[in-house]
């Protein structure tokens, strides 16, 4: 039996208590307080199908799906219950103690993932390890508490739930969390591109059940919103975007006050999906096709197509690069290999991430802001470029992270 401190379990309450004491500190205003506990107030005051209700915020609303709301509104309402919604930093403390939680879900479903793609369990140190890189990642940090960005835990948690329903056969359950996925944050729609091709391999009727519940669950839990608050649930989820300016960490800066700058402002989604379409086609042509593996490298180019498109880049669009692709990199990594291969990706992304504030600054020179999303392109890009070659590579991979193999745990 393992030490009890090798046991992740152990680390629990000190994980949900760390998070707990950084919403202590003096944090400014996050999105949290800005768009997500506006949402959370209609819920509080008895309106839970006003949740897209603008509170001050119409031109930039809460842009996504209301699941991350629902956790986030019963702590409101047990807060107004004691006179204390309006309490800062307290609010702030018990929100991120909350969808800790999520990340703890996250990350033993990201160790999980890694076991099945291994064929063996992770052991020791190294599943501890395991565990402190996927729940203390700086991006995590960065985009929960520096950011807060609740639905991100939310969102991953339920995608590395969807994938594992897809190995184990179970396309309508996987359906069902993708769609909730989705509606937890809406950039995860893009997603759909390689679990289309993963579910595929086993036949159109996989396919066809994952893409039914997918659209039956999505359908069910967002009408009554749509039925409620038609106007601001569609400004909110699908039109408000387009009317946003190019803003910074993007390698659209460079057509600031140029005729191109309006055509990327409306359809920057353009370049996204073929970035998407182009990446996972790569993987999927392979010799082997969209393996287990290969199918978190294929989440991670999708993920990091936006960061290389979108015509605004936040330092919290790297966590989905992030968790999934460092469950690609720790599923295939040997011991005979060198460790650069096992930390360069994580590393690099959680780098972009830090480099991604320089670009965020208010007031930062226009051609700061140019150079800023020209490096932050082609270092996304580089990385990528290398992660591509290296996924597509045909021998296969046998486990070498662990000692012995042991019966994986189920």
């Amino acid at each position: 039996m393992a030490p009890v401190l090798l046991r992740p379990r152990t680390w629990i309450v000190p994980y949900v208590l760390l998070w707990f004491a950084v919403g202590l500190l003096p944090i400014d205003r996050t999105d949290m307080d800005l768009f997500f506990w506006p949402s959370a107030h209609e819920a509080v005051d008895g309106h839970p199908l006003l949740v897209y209700t603008p509170r001050g915020q119409d031109d930039y609303p809460n842009a996504n799906g209301p699941v991350s709301l629902v956790p986030l509104s019963a702590l409101g309402v047990a807060l107004n219950a004691f006179h204390s919604f309006d309490s800062q930093p307290w609010r702030r403390s018990l929100a991120l103690a909350l969808f800790s939680l999520f990340l703890l879900l996250m990350s033993r479903e990201a160790v999980r993932a890694v076991e099945r793609i291994r064929g063996a369990a992770l052991t020791g140190y190294v599943r501890l390890l395991a565990y402190a890189v996927f729940a203390l990642g700086p991006p995590l940090w960065q985009s929960v508490a520096g950011y807060g960005h609740i639905e991100q835990p939310v969102e991953l948690w339920l995608l590395l739930v969807a994938v594992r329903w897809l190995d184990e056969k179970r396309e309508v359950r996987a359906g069902a969390a993708f769609a909730l996925a989705i509606l937890s944050r809406s950039s995860s729609v893009l997603l759909a591109v390689p679990l289309s091709i993963y579910s595929g391999r086993r036949g159109i009727g996989a396919l066809v059940r994952l893409g039914v519940a997918t659209a039956v669950t999505g359908v069910a839990v967002l009408a009554p919103f749509l039925l409620a608050d038609p106007a601001n649930v569609i400004h909110s989820l699908f039109t408000y975007r387009g009317n946003l300016v190019v803003g910074a960490g993007s390698i659209w800066s460079v057509a600031h006050g140029t005729s191109l700058e309006p055509v990327v402002q409306h359809w920057d989604i353009v370049p996204v999906v073929a970035g998407v379409l182009i990446s996972n086609a790569w993987l999927a042509t392979r010799p082997g096709g969209l393996t287990q593996a290969r199918l978190f490298a294929a989440m991670a180019f999708t993920a990091a197509s936006f960061t290389l498109f979108a015509k605004t880049v936040w330092p919290y669009y790297f966590v989905e690069v992030f968790i999934f692709g460092t469950v690609w990199a720790f599923g295939r990594w040997q011991v005979t290999e060198s460790p650069v291969r096992l930390g360069l990706l994580p590393l690099a992304v959680s780098t972009f991430g830090l480099v991604g504030e320089i670009g965020s600054e208010e007031g930062l020179a226009q051609n700061l802001v140019q150079v800023e999303g020209v490096a932050m392109f082609t270092m996304i890009a580089l990385t990528m470029l290398w992660a591509a070659w290296v996924a597509g590579e045909p021998r296969e991979r046998k486990a070498g992270m662990v000692g012995a193999p042991a019966p994986l745990r189920r």
